[in-house]
């Protein structure tokens, strides 16, 4: 097909480039450059039988694929379990979660050598994308080994869309390849049929992330925490997932917030590891005393802190007694609010929401997560909740009550596969 021949030209192109961009990201997550080959497919720790594989992109992905890989060892309890993973907070958190119950290694490069070399050493039977990763050369290549390829919680927002639309043949190519398209929402839904996904393989189970379960050594990962944060009583604000733009935004209009109530402190968890450093720079140039998790437990009195410790978002959030989603001050999108709102934290987000539609508008429908213009907006919001009990509780029990009102996607998603 022409427009597959094109993209595989582009992206041999593009290898120096993707090789370069791993390298420079290992200088703060040497994970980067670790088992380089398994981007080629030549993968040392393919399992002895045919088993699942699931991908999961990065850290929300791996949470979302726990009770995904336990309902598939149940279908198929001899099959061996085979997950992959792009970034190096994923294959942390994989590492972390599951430890050696899966076989665990990256996703190959799209490319045909790549891909067939990682399918002859993997032999799976079965392909679980999670959300909309779709990759021409990967879903052909498991067509030509009589793979099944199912994509579970996906999500096409309205941009995205139109890009594959100008994709327009390879698009339909690859959707043509997808044996069951289970979206988070209708609008997602209806969108795959528009860009030629048969009708009769699409289903709306759901969104998957509410059936994730909290780790079984939540508490002993939050005593942990509660250890770094030190002694301080008061509340603690929690900044998560932030992007370049919006901390400098967020320390403006915080510190005299913080100024206001001297036993508040602001928790600025960045979402990339790369950024910490950068982060600290502009923390450490506030009137404020400033302290990084990393380096122990936070001396007394410090008002602004570091979250720059991987892995431990979902501790600090149990710690926390409102939650900032970043990535929607500035046009990211946004990050899922379901994590925060399993602790029952009252939920902020700026405007940019793209990427998080329908399950942002359920939890404003259930007055459980605020949506401010700006980070001005955003302190006098927090600053009303908490000082404010009542509200704070029905905020609390709003986002709670969401969650649970939203569970059962999995189930269904699982059936589904057991129908394949």
């Amino acid at each position: 097909m022409i427009w597959r021949a094109i993209y595989i030209t582009l992206h041999l192109l593009a290898l120096p480039l993707l090789l370069l961009r791993l390298w420079w990201r290992g200088r703060a997550e040497p994970l980067y450059r670790q088992d380089l080959a398994a981007r080629f497919g030549r993968w040392d720790g393919a399992p002895e039988a045919a088993g699942v594989w699931v991908h999961a992109v990065s850290v929300g992905e791996t949470v979302a694929a726990v009770p995904l890989l336990r309902g598939l060892e149940a279908l198929a309890p001899s099959a061996p379990r085979i997950l992959t993973v792009t970034t190096a907070a994923g294959r942390d958190r994989a590492r972390e979660l599951l430890g050696d119950s899966v076989h665990l290694s990256w996703l190959p490069f799209d490319l045909p050598f790549s891909i067939r070399a990682f399918l002859r050493r993997a032999r799976p039977r079965l392909l679980v994308l999670i959300e909309t990763e779709l990759w021409p050369v990967l879903i052909h290549e498991c067509q030509r080994f009589g793979v099944r390829v199912v994509l579970v919680n996906a999500r096409l927002s309205e941009r995205s869309a139109a890009g594959y639309r100008r994709l327009g043949g390879l698009t339909r190519d690859m959707l043509d390849g997808v044996d069951l398209i289970a979206c988070q929402d209708s609008g997602s839904a209806q969108r795959f049929i528009a860009l030629g996904a048969r009708p009769e393989r699409v289903t709306c189970p759901g969104n998957m992330k509410f059936d994730a379960l909290l780790p079984g050594d939540l508490s002993v990962r939050m005593d942990r925490a509660r250890e770094r944060l030190g002694t301080d009583d008061g509340p603690l604000l929690i900044a998560a997932s932030t992007h370049a733009g919006e901390e400098q935004r967020l320390l403006a209009a915080c510190v005299p917030l913080l100024r206001r109530h001297p036993d508040w402190r602001l928790l600025i968890v960045p979402r990339h590891a790369h950024r910490f450093d950068a982060v600290w720079r502009l923390m450490e140039q506030s009137p404020l005393a400033a302290a990084r998790l990393s380096a122990g437990e936070v001396p007394a009195g410090s008002r602004l802190l570091l979250g720059d410790v991987m892995g431990e978002l979902i501790a600090l959030y149990g710690l926390a007694d409102v939650a900032f989603l970043g990535g929607s001050l500035v046009p990211h999108g946004g990050h899922n609010p379901i994590e925060p709102a399993w602790h029952g934290l009252p939920l902020f987000s700026g405007p940019h929401l793209a990427n998080f539609t329908d399950v942002a508008q359920r939890f404003r429908e259930a007055c459980a997560l605020e949506v401010v213009a700006d980070a001005d907006e955003l302190a006098r919001a927090m600053e009303r909740v908490l000082g404010d009990d009542e509200l704070w509780q029905q905020r609390s029990d709003a986002a709670r009550s969401v969650v649970e009102a939203n569970r059962g996607a999995l189930g269904a998603i699982l059936a589904d596969i057991r129908a394949l």
